[in-house]
């Protein structure tokens, strides 16, 4: 008897993304693999989205909220309606191949210890090029500064199969992953506080300090638009991932490295924000002040929420012990695979 596949619920976050819609339902109702379901969770939409699901798809589920929860607390919230044993984290902005599921599954079944993994992502756009939301895998720095494997800030590789084999990573990207149901909920889900930005990040750090990895599968792949919340220039983006950034890094790392991480991470990006002032970006300067403020009144009103088990980025593996803005802006190395690890 041939054994039945895991059962995969699709979740994907929806807000005013009619458009996205159109486009990628389609693909779903042909894809591949046997066992999945589709689920639209929809914060709040005002753009007749869910009249177009119920009209088009009536095999899509809808789980609507009753406000506008961001991705963090939009995904907990949907996932909580899902039942099945995977939880597959999808953008709308994307194109999927129709067997892009098949292999993630299968990595996660060959390994328990695998708590998500995540398929290559190629941009929607120039798809000879690896997408700047998750390339082929995530990646940090000891200072905790995000990057990828394939993307370093503004700097992303073509795609020549240099990220052709399976690889421990240290966070996969919200824009399409596999999450394993069981471990999601062991540490109860993305941080609600961050809205959006940062969470998938912060999740990965806690699966790791659970004792879980986070794996990339290079034989599964999607194409990815990017920038369909916020465009990636937005003050509003500058001051979530500065402000998210460094509550992440205050939230997860012990007391003993907070002593020089958050000097060494305040001198740095200060002289980011002026950087942004010098090129005549006022509004993204006052963002990353803004989010420090803001930084200051978390610590007052969120301080008993950390999570109870700490881990510094320096015992980690997958952690880059050197610093990526030296690599990117003093060395000159704008690609991950030219440097030395």
């Amino acid at each position: 008897m041939n054994k039945v596949a895991p059962s995969v619920g699709i979740g994907i976050l929806n807000w005013n993304g009619k458009k996205f819609l159109e486009a990628l339902l389609p693909q779903l109702n042909n894809l591949t693999y046997p066992n999945y379901n589709i689920y639209v969770i929809d914060n709040t939409s005002s753009d007749d989205s869910i009249a177009y699901i119920s009209k088009y798809h009536p095999n899509v589920k809808v789980i609507a909220l009753d406000k506008n929860y961001g991705f963090a607390a939009g995904y907990n919230r949907g996932f909580a309606h899902m039942p099945e044993e995977y939880y597959l984290m999808l953008n709308s902005d994307v194109e999927v191949p129709a067997g892009f599921i098949k292999p993630l599954v299968e990595m996660m079944e060959e390994d328990i210890n695998i708590a998500i993994c995540q398929p290559k992502l190629l941009s929607l756009t120039n798809p000879q090029m690896l997408e700047h939301g998750g390339a082929a895998g995530g990646m940090i720095d000891f200072l905790g500064y995000p990057f990828c494997r394939g993307r370093i800030f503004d700097t992303s590789e073509p795609d020549n199969q240099q990220y052709s084999t399976s690889a421990d990573i240290f966070w996969a990207s919200g824009a399409c992953c596999l999450v394993r149901k069981d471990a999601y909920w062991k540490i109860n889900g993305m941080y609600e506080f961050f809205f959006m930005h940062s969470e998938e990040i912060d999740m990965c750090w806690r699966l790791i300090t659970t004792g879980y990895k986070i794996q990339y599968c290079p034989t599964s792949y999607i194409y990815h638009l990017g920038g369909g919340s916020l465009a990636y220039q937005s003050p509003r983006k500058t001051y979530l991932n500065f402000r998210n950034n460094i509550i992440m890094c205050f939230r997860n790392s012990p007391w003993y490295v907070l002593t020089w991480l958050l000097p060494v991470r305040i001198v740095l990006d200060t002289i980011a924000s002026f950087k942004f002032l010098a090129e005549g970006d006022k509004s993204n300067c006052k963002a990353v002040f803004r989010a420090y403020l803001d930084f200051m009144k978390w610590l007052v009103n969120e301080k008993n929420k950390f999570p109870a088990n700490k881990k510094s980025l320096l015992s980690i593996p997958t952690v880059l012990k050197k610093s990526i803005v030296w690599e990117y802006y003093i060395k000159k190395n704008k690609y991950y695979s030219k440097i030395k690890r």
